[in-house]
């Protein structure tokens, strides 16, 4: 048995043999210290690493292209997070806006008074979010690969770090446009067209032109951004149907329940 206050391995006892502090305090509470230790440190490393996430994110927003090209596998958590938010941002827009719908018809003519018509949060955020974060993983995965079609030996994990970084000022665009849209005004739309276009035709050749030093393969940047491109508009056509017809998917359970 391990003291919990000095650390000392007893053979067991109720007391310390280092310390003299109690050894079945660890009972008394109903939670082993073990356990709270370990929780403990899981507490501590989410704060370590949110502490970690907002430095970074307050860097690139600073410097964004500079940032972006000293990123590296160090940076792939932050990546990720940033993904998360990108791909939640845009159905919490949708389901506060259709929210707020609701409230306002509710008061205006009593039709939809009722709760259950609306749609869950789960059918409204959490499944567009999986399309969403489908849509960015291959924009991501096709940037890696025009990265090795130019010869650079990146690894996935540094690759995915510059495009984390590159995608943080416009999931920050996507932030204020979710604030918009809170306060109810339509300039909410023009955010999120500009941050989607800056998405997909900025942050491939960002990403690429990093590299540009270190590239050695027999095809141009230029073609290189262009595979990309294909290959990106090909994914959103896929991805846009997808959306396009759960969205249809939605308004027709809404329309069934209302007539």
């Amino acid at each position: 048995m391990r003291c919990t206050k000095c650390g000392h391995q007893t053979d067991g006892g109720k007391f310390c043999e280092n310390c003299g502090a109690s050894l079945s305090a660890e009972h008394d509470g109903g939670q082993p210290a073990g356990e709270a230790a370990q929780a403990k440190q899981y507490v501590d490393a989410a704060k370590k690493a949110s502490s970690m996430y907002f430095s970074f994110f307050v860097r690139v927003m600073k410097r964004p292209y500079a940032e972006t090209k000293k990123a590296g596998e160090e940076h792939m958590l932050s990546s990720i997070i940033t993904m998360v938010i990108f791909a939640l941002t845009v159905p919490l827009m949708f389901y506060f806006s259709l929210k707020s719908f609701y409230a306002s018809m509710g008061t205006y003519s009593g039709i939809f008074g009722g709760t259950g018509v609306m749609p869950g949060f789960f059918d409204i955020v959490v499944k567009p979010a999986f399309t969403f974060a489908i849509y960015i993983f291959l924009l991501f995965v096709f940037t890696y690969a025009g990265v090795r079609i130019q010869g650079v030996q990146a690894s996935f994990k540094e690759v995915m770090g510059r495009f984390g970084a590159a995608l943080i000022p416009f999931t920050a665009l996507l932030l204020c446009a979710l604030l918009l849209s809170l306060l109810k005004t339509d300039l909410f739309l023009y955010l999120v067209f500009f941050a989607f276009c800056g998405i997909a035709f900025l942050i491939p050749p960002a990403v690429l032109f990093s590299y540009r030093e270190k590239a050695a393969g027999s095809i141009d940047f230029i073609y290189t951004t262009l595979l990309v491109y294909l290959a990106t508009f090909i994914a959103v056509r896929i991805m846009g149907n997808l959306f396009l017809e759960y969205v249809r998917d939605i308004l027709r359970s809404l329309l069934g329940s209302l007539f």
